[in-house]
């Protein structure tokens, strides 16, 4: 509760009375000692009357010296009436004026000092529960909307696989080739399902658990070949030629399988969305502690206004294309995750010469930059 300064004196009050106080007292110290009686006066030999007016003399100067000690207390307490104000208020210190170069305003200064420190604590301490809070109701979104793009996505898949094995119950006497047709569309939902279910696995595990993944010394040029053996074996309507220009042994301390899918899943989505003929995997630089990719091809490349949300979850930039193409739509988003965990960034863009290009990196050792 702040004090009544009509029923109590305030600081500044009470020195400037005691001010008051200390000059009156003077002023009668001088008139008493300028009426003193001449006849003491004359009684007193010159040495005993320097003496007196010395004395005096001491005296105002001690007075005079008392009265300016009163002045700088009363200005050092007016400056820690108006900090405590400021501190009350929520106000920047910025504007407090300086304090006298005495005890006091040392004192004065240190404690100023200690509450800024504690204030900036405060604030660091609220941000970093305000961030967290954020992260966490992020979080919450996130796997929220996850849930729902799953319920969705499971829908088409299931439903089709009913309704194959239930016109094949419902009919036994179909023929035998329709029969079989079926049951293929059958098994291609399945394994879209598979799939499907493999990749929320996969980046669920990434947001939820991403400590447990086992980190080894991993040959991304391995990798990297046994891809283009892979995609040399697909039908030529599928094929396309791999480049790679990387050196023979380029090693790595991460998870094999994250690592694997980051190049496979590039690749794929080449092969399923780019109507290009060629896929370049290049290593375009290196530093003590990152490798620098670049993945691309010379397709049809992708609509500017795609670009951004490429990496979302379950984006997809021709729906239609996609599902029949067997994607899951999470291909990218755990590309970006699995670079993510192995310590680098990765950026998409499309190349001015045709066809879309992925730039990122991935460090040689991610587990000792944690460390660091």
């Amino acid at each position: 509760m702040a004090m009544d300064s009509r029923r109590k004196p305030t600081y500044s009050t009470a020195m400037t009375i005691l001010l008051v106080v200390v000059v009156i007292l003077s002023a009668t110290c001088i008139i008493t000692a300028l009426h003193i009686d001449r006849r003491t006066l004359g009684a007193l030999n010159s040495r005993e009357s320097v003496l007196l007016w010395g004395l005096m003399v001491i005296l105002l100067g001690v007075l005079l010296t008392v009265a300016l000690l009163f002045r700088r207390l009363n200005r050092n307490l007016r400056q820690l009436r108006h900090f405590v104000r400021a501190a009350d208020e929520g106000r920047e210190m910025d504007e407090l004026p300086p304090f006298a170069a005495d005890e006091l305003g040392e004192i004065s200064k240190h404690i100023v000092n200690l509450y800024l420190r504690i204030r900036r604590t405060t604030e660091d301490l609220q941000h970093e529960h305000t961030m967290a809070l954020h992260q966490e109701q992020e979080k919450i979104r996130i796997k929220r909307q996850l849930t729902n793009n799953i319920n969705h996505e499971l829908k088409t898949p299931v439903s089709s696989i009913r309704g194959y094995l239930e016109t094949i119950l419902s009919n036994p006497d179909m023929d035998a080739t329709t029969r079989t047709e079926f049951l293929q569309k059958s098994y291609a939902q399945c394994e879209r399902l598979r799939v499907l279910l493999r990749d929320v696995a996969t980046i669920t595990r990434m947001d939820e658990a991403s400590s447990m993944y086992t980190l080894e010394e991993v040959d991304l040029r391995r990798i990297v070949d046994d891809i283009a053996a892979d995609i040399a074996l697909l039908p030529a309507e599928r094929r396309m030629r791999v480049n790679i220009s990387m050196p023979d042994n380029v090693p790595v301390v991460g998870n094999a399988t994250l690592l694997t899918s980051v190049f496979r899943n590039l690749t794929d989505n080449s092969i399923a969305y780019s109507g290009g003929r060629d896929i370049y995997i290049l290593m375009t630089s290196q530093t003590p502690t990152h490798y620098n990719f670049r993945v691309a091809d010379n397709g049809i490349g992708v609509d500017e206004r795609h670009i951004e949300h490429l990496f979302e979850r379950f984006y997809r930039v021709d729906k239609g294309r996609s599902r029949k193409e067997g994607g899951t739509g999470l291909g990218l988003a755990i590309v970006k995750n699995a670079v993510l965990f192995h310590g680098g960034t990765i950026e998409v863009r499309n190349r001015r010469e045709g066809g879309l290009e992925f730039l990122f990196s991935i460090a040689r050792n991610p587990k000792a930059k944690q460390t660091e």
